[in-house]
């Protein structure tokens, strides 16, 4: 099932994790300002000393919650009859970034990309100089139609290829580390979501032989299909293993055969750094509207941001709308899509690990 909003999805999985007899934990963001307390939250299920352990991750990119939580409460519904069995430990993580699931934005409370924080700071200040090519454009001359349709035709005019729309997409979505008004701001130090997950990931790596994450996405790919995606290249030993127990439909970021294009400060990339034990971790992508919807869904978010001092209530929600539409789209046959494939994805991983 889809929740309608994050305090939805928080109490769902609560009570599912319950029911489930699951350990729970719950990290609580410091900020008065919030009406409701936000909350990355935890669920553990299997032996406590498993020496083998599956974590599955949502709402990295806060509104992207909606497909992993729907996710997560599939699992958590089948694990008694499915995975009891299975001798392995799993950690289901629900909103990594809670504060983007709550407002249905993408970034956190400091306006960050969580998925390009990962990195060490500060980063050389030429980094992103592609970015600065399409900023003006994307954010800055940005205005809602019909008052910005000359400079929508102008960006459109540089797309017309497919190969010229990789290109941009590849120069807009690396991420970049010096405009915190543009789009896909890596920031300029750890976010609060990342000093938290770290954490979580340390506290229950610790002691494990073996360790696999599964980070879930969705905005990018073709509806309702779930493409499994590795940082790693092709040639590497990890990636030539996890292709075998994904039958080959891994694809790499690196080769640029994947959806999205190669990124820096990601979670997955992050995590195999940081454990101790054998680790391996993918992202899960499920595709929802065309590129451009979801990019302009992104614009209309920052530009709802950039001015929301002089905005109507009804312009706000005009750009909510428009983000849940690119990224959790409420219709009965994309859910059922995306959670028959993650079905298939942890059933893959269960044994690969088994």
């Amino acid at each position: 099932m889809l929740s309608s909003h994050y305090l939805e999805s928080r109490q769902t999985f609560l009570g599912l994790a319950g029911q489930a007899g699951a350990a729970i934990r719950r990290y609580f963001q410091e900020d008065g300002e919030e009406t409701a307390r936000l909350s990355t939250d935890i669920a553990y299920l299997g032996p406590a000393d498993a020496d083998k352990l599956i974590i599955v991750a949502s709402g990295t990119h806060g509104i992207e919650g909606y497909a992993g939580s729907s996710c997560q409460f599939g699992f958590l519904r089948d694990y008694a009859s499915r995975y009891t069995t299975s001798g392995l430990g799993f950690l289901l993580v629900h909103a990594v970034n809670p504060w983007g699931y709550f407002h249905d934005r993408r970034v956190t409370e400091e306006g960050i990309d969580l998925n390009r924080n990962f990195v060490d700071f500060p980063v050389k200040p030429d980094t992103g100089r592609s970015y600065d090519t399409f900023h003006n454009r994307l954010v800055k001359r940005y205005r809602p139609l019909p008052g910005g349709w000359w400079n929508e035709l102008c960006l459109l005019s540089g797309a017309l290829s497919a190969a010229r729309r990789r290109r941009i997409q590849e120069a807009i979505t690396t991420g970049q580390y010096h405009r915190a008004e543009g789009l896909f701001f890596g920031g300029q130090s750890p976010a609060k979501s990342r000093v938290t997950w770290e954490s979580i990931v340390d506290e229950f790596t610790r002691g494990r032989r073996s360790v696999f994450l599964l980070d879930i996405h969705s905005g990018l790919g073709k509806r309702g299909i779930g493409e499994l995606i590795s940082y790693l290249p092709e040639s590497s030993e990890g990636f030539q293993e996890l292709s075998r127990w994904f039958s080959g439909e891994l694809k790499s970021m690196a080769a640029g055969d994947s959806v999205t294009a190669a990124v820096e400060g990601t979670l997955t990339a992050a995590f195999d750094r940081r454990v101790t034990a054998t680790s391996h971790a993918v992202g899960l992508e499920f595709g929802t509207v065309a590129p451009l919807a979801v990019l302009n869904a992104l614009r209309a978010d920052q530009w709802c941001r950039l001015n929301a001092a002089q905005l109507t209530p009804r312009q706000r929600e005009w750009a909510r709308r428009k983000m849940k539409a690119a990224f959790a789209p409420a219709d009965a046959q994309w859910y059922s899509q995306i959670t028959a494939r993650f079905q298939d994805v942890i059933g893959r991983i269960v044994a690969g690990m088994g």
